[in-house]
């Protein structure tokens, strides 16, 4: 990569108030100097050709790079084959858009649906595995960070999926691994700790391509409740796990701080509450510092 990207997840709201078409979405992304857009295709794969063409003549016209978010029901870990097989079905689809769309990174979510977890992380890696020989080997498939503490998606279980599927490489929503982990993610040194560990257990050339979700969040003791913005602060009492902070974590300094000390140049995904525009030139701006 030349450079680092920051982008945003989705249409966001300021979009709307600008635009009604959107595929105007990539001179709005160029007109705020973002970089990246994640396709969210939440509840399947239904971009029709035309559109997808259309999406990537206009996204190398303005410079902006495409990621695709895989839908959210996908769950290869389910002790339903047929849950299984449609799941396979959807990554497939993904990469069937992806080749068209010109997007070599897919987003999906290790997801539940198990009884035993680690008997559904080896479902989940054995499915993978399967359908592999099927797909194009230039397009990298991201598992993510998990939010909620009952679905696999541990830093543990994403470095195992990254090791032993050969096209997977890590999705870092510290978002997710901040609440999942109950308040893990408050400083630089805690961001460090895991670029060290998907060095020291990938490698560098992973580390390098490691994909980033970064926004503050909100959690209970079952981990994500609802993601916020950047600078959000918690009202006397709302939250209870955590009332001593001033405000929600993860923070953009110490991402981009932790980042910067790691030499690395990624690309970085803002999924901030109604702000993910906002979020991706606040942490652009201080890595540009």
């Amino acid at each position: 990569m030349e450079k680092a990207k920051f982008g945003v997840a989705g249409f966001p709201i300021h979009f709307f108030e600008e635009y009604k078409k959107r595929e105007y979405i990539f001179q709005w992304l160029e007109q705020l100097n973002l970089d990246v857009i994640e396709l969210q295709c939440t509840y399947g794969i239904r971009m029709k050709e035309e559109q997808a063409n259309l999406y990537r003549d206009l996204a190398l016209k303005h410079h902006i790079m495409m990621t695709i978010h895989a839908p959210y029901y996908i769950c290869l870990a389910s002790m339903k084959p047929e849950t299984v097989k449609r799941s396979q079905l959807e990554i497939k689809k993904a990469y069937e858009l992806a080749k068209i769309l010109g997007v070599n990174r897919i987003i999906f979510h290790p997801g539940g649906g198990f009884q035993d977890r680690k008997e559904g992380l080896e479902q989940l890696i054995a499915a993978l595995n399967e359908i592999v020989p099927e797909l194009d080997s230039s397009i990298h498939l991201y598992p993510e960070i998990g939010g909620k503490v009952n679905q696999l998606g541990s830093l543990d279980e994403i470095i195992e999926i990254c090791k032993r599927v050969p096209i997977a490489y890590p999705c870092i929503d510290f978002a997710h691994l901040h609440a999942r982990e109950l308040g893990s993610m408050k400083s630089k040194e805690a961001m460090i700790a895991v670029l060290d560990k998907i060095e020291s257990e990938l490698g560098r050339d992973k580390l390098l391509q490691t994909h980033f979700h970064v926004y503050p969040v909100d959690y209970t003791d079952k981990g994500e409740k609802v993601h916020k913005a950047f600078g959000d602060r918690p009202e006397k009492g709302q939250l209870s796990l955590f009332e001593e902070d001033l405000e929600y974590y993860p923070r953009a300094e110490d991402y981009i701080n932790a980042i910067k000390e790691k030499r690395l140049e990624p690309i970085t995904i803002c999924e901030a509450h109604n702000t993910q525009d906002v979020g991706a030139i606040l942490m652009k701006s201080l890595y540009q510092k």
